[in-house]
C-alpha cells in the first residue's frame, strides 16, 4: 500500500485556495491532511491582483508546487481542477507524489483544444494586443454559460463573485504552446510514475470531456471517468459526491491510503 497522508488540492483559472471547502471536508473526512494553497497573486482582490498576475508562467505556478510538496513529510495525492488538473501533472513530473487526480484538466501542449465553446470562450482574450501581458478577466457570460452552466443561478453568483483574474501569459502558453520557447505547458508524461484519474463532466464546455479523453490516454493504466450531468465544477456540489465516489474506488484500486482512511474501510 502507498501511505498518502496528504493531499493537495490545486485550483483553477480565477480561483484561490478558499473554493476548496467541501473537497476539503471530504478529504478530511478520510483522514488526509489537505492543503489548498492560492496560486501565485490570486490572494488579491480581482482589480489589485490584475497587473500582478498578467505575466505569470505556468513553470511559476509548477514551481511553487513543486516547493510545497517537497516540504511535506511523504508524497502527497495531488488533485487538481481545471488549469489545476494541467499544473498537478507538471508538478508530478518533477517530484514524488503518491497519485494525481486531474479533474477537468486544462489541455497540455500537443493535445487538441480548438473545440467551438472553448474557441467561443477564451477568443475575445487571445484577439486583442498583446494578450500574454494582460490579465484574464472574469466574465459572468463566461462563468455561467461554460464553467457553472449546471449550477442554480444562485449558487452559479456565489462563486463568481469570488473569482480573481488569472494570468493572460499562462493561457497564451496553453493555447499556443509552439510559440513558447520554454514549453511551459509541455507535461513529460513519461516522468509521472504513480498512477493517474482523469475525471471529466459531461456537460464541461470549458474543458471538453475529449480532452479529458486525450489527457488520460497519455499515462498508460491511467483511469478515466465521466461525471453525468456535470459541467466543470465536478468537485463542488451535487457532483462532489459522486466524484469522490469515484476517487474512493481509484485510491482502494491503486492501494492509495493513509492510515486513517484505510481504517475505516
Amino acid at each position: 500500500m502507498t501511505t498518502a497522508n496528504h493531499v493537495v488540492l490545486v485550483h483553477g483559472t480565477w480561483g484561490s485556495g478558499p473554493f476548496w471547502t467541501e473537497a476539503r471536508a471530504a478529504f478530511e473526512a478520510r483522514g488526509f491532511t489537505v492543503h489548498t494553497p492560492t496560486l501565485r497573486h490570486h490572494e488579491l482582490p480581482l482589480l489589485a491582483g490584475a497587473t500582478e498576475v498578467a505575466t505569470v508562467s505556468l513553470t511559476d505556478y509548477t514551481d511553487d508546487l513543486v516547493e510545497l510538496c517537497e516540504s511535506l513529510d511523504s508524497p502527497p495525492l495531488l488533485v487538481g481542477l481545471s488549469m489545476g488538473g494541467l499544473l498537478v501533472q507538471l508538478t508530478a513530473a518533477r517530484t514524488a507524489t503518491a497519485g494525481v487526480v486531474a479533474a477537468c484538466p486544462a489541455p497540455a501542449a500537443g493535445i487538441f483544444q480548438l473545440y467551438p465553446s472553448m474557441v467561443r470562450l477564451f477568443s475575445r482574450h487571445f484577439l486583442q494586443s498583446r494578450p500574454w501581458a494582460k490579465p484574464l478577466y472574469p466574465t459572468w457570460e463566461a462563468w455561467s454559460w461554460g464553467v457553472a452552466n449546471t449550477q442554480t443561478p444562485q449558487l452559479a453568483r456565489e462563486m463568481f463573485a469570488g473569482l480573481v483574474c488569472e494570468s493572460g501569459r499562462a493561457y497564451c502558453e496553453m493555447a499556443f504552446p509552439w510559440l513558447d520557447r520554454r514549453r511551459a505547458a509541455r507535461v513529460d508524461f513519461g516522468a509521472v510514475t504513480s498512477p493517474v484519474l482523469v475525471i471529466a463532466g459531461e456537460k464541461d464546455r470549458v474543458v471538453v470531456p475529449a480532452i479529458c479523453r486525450a489527457t488520460a490516454s497519455r499515462y498508460p493504466g491511467s483511469t478515466y471517468v465521466e461525471i453525468p450531468q456535470s459541467d466543470h465544477m465536478v468537485l463542488f456540489g451535487n457532483a462532489l459526491p459522486v466524484t469522490m465516489g469515484h476517487i474512493d474506488k481509484w485510491l482502494q484500486g491503486h492501494d492509495i491510503a493513509n492510515d486513517a482512511y484505510a481504517r475505516t474501510e
